[in-house]
């Protein structure tokens, strides 16, 4: 049930996918060109696609822009990430 879910401060804009904006960041925990992994206050969140560059990062305002295909958003609860990070570099 979506009731459950604690609510946290956090947008984000797609446009055309091409450029996402988003706010509520804390921190960009990694990026390349196909994914990148940020932080806010309530979730890991996995931004993949092709060609991706941060555009802009504000860590005082918790702004991000990103430009590139967005292929998807996925959203994690922190410690899933920080696992899928230490899988991911496992096997690299």
């Amino acid at each position: 049930m979506i009731d459950n879910i604690k609510e946290f401060k956090h947008d984000a804009i797609i446009k055309s996918r091409k450029r996402l904006e988003m706010s509520g960041i804390n921190d960009v925990s990694s990026f390349d060109d196909t994914e990148i992994l940020v932080q806010t206050d309530g979730s890991g969140i996995s931004i993949e696609g092709e060609g991706l560059k941060i555009e802009r990062f504000d860590a005082e305002n918790g702004e991000l822009i990103v430009n590139g295909l967005i292929n998807g958003i996925f959203y994690f609860v922190k410690d899933v990430t920080k696992k899928k990070k230490s899988i991911t570099n496992l096997f690299k």
